[in-house]
């Protein structure tokens, strides 16, 4: 896995570096989608794309670690659970301290504390490192770090085992983290020094969670409305080319005016219109 977290750190210094220009990006991008402008929100996309491709930057590229992590973690849960149902009768001496039998859960509930302990840290240093900038990440960041005191009441009726492997897992994920810290490693790992960015010299600035929150909502909502509109253009378009020829009016037909009431034909064919 160290390959891969390497990767992502790179990419996540690159991403850190380059956060005015993107942000700027991201604002007009969010500006003309709001506004209904379909055209500058698809080119500022496409400028965003072709920055994000000169600077060598991919969002996708710091997910590496925990989708490469997700498999191998849940084969080892459900390892670990289903030797301590059955159980394997060398787990029912081989913990540690307080917790000796790994097959039942910690009495105590410390080690599901420490579990979630260990994993908001991990949570809270990968997403500095990675210097979450848009309003979609700062969200995604607040939930974040909800998760591990979502999962504690979940994991108290863990096995030891399991959570002995989890909290091993966080500790080593910390371990990296600091390490990677170090100016001389990062050096030799060729990762870009960070350039610290303060909330003045950034375009966007730091929002709180229900304000990026109702800004998220906001745009999703926006973002379904353009995708709504445009498949009812394209069917009406559609249905114009395949059906008759409408007749058009030179004014609201549903109103009386002098001409209809002199007798004359307001309908106007769409061939002789002008």
């Amino acid at each position: 896995m160290f390959p891969l977290v390497i990767a992502a750190q790179r990419n996540a210094a690159k991403m850190n570096n380059n956060l005015p220009q993107l942000q700027i990006l991201q604002m007009k991008m969010t500006e003309a989608r709001q506004s209904g402008n379909q055209l500058d929100a698809a080119r500022y996309s496409q400028e965003t794309v072709m920055f994000m491709k000169e600077k060598g930057v991919n969002p996708l590229k710091n997910m590496l670690v925990p989708l490469a992590q997700a498999p191998l973690f849940i084969s080892f849960f459900m390892g670990l659970r289903g030797m301590s149902n059955v159980p394997v009768e060398s787990m029912r001496t081989g913990g540690l301290f307080w917790f000796t039998d790994l097959t039942l859960p910690d009495q105590y509930y410390l080690l599901p504390l420490i579990t979630s302990a260990t994993l908001y840290l991990t949570i809270e240093l990968g997403t500095d490192s990675a210097r979450l900038g848009s309003t979609n990440m700062q969200t995604m960041r607040y939930v974040l770090r909800a998760l591990p005191i979502c999962i504690l009441p979940f994991i108290i009726n863990f096995p030891g085992a399991i959570l002995c492997y989890w909290v091993s897992t966080n500790f080593i994920s910390l371990g990296q983290v600091a390490f990677l810290r170090i100016p001389a490693v990062r050096q030799y790992f060729k990762i870009e020094p960070l350039v610290a960015h303060t909330a003045d010299s950034l375009p966007v600035k730091p929002k709180g969670f229900v304000t990026g929150l109702k800004d998220s909502w906001t745009n999703m909502k926006i973002t379904k409305e353009l995708e709504d509109r445009q498949r009812v253009d394209e069917i009406k378009f559609q249905r114009a080319g395949r059906g008759p020829i409408q007749k058009t009016y030179k004014y609201d037909p549903t109103r009386p005016t002098s001409s209809t009431a002199a007798g004359k034909d307001p309908i106007v064919s769409a061939k002789n219109r002008d």
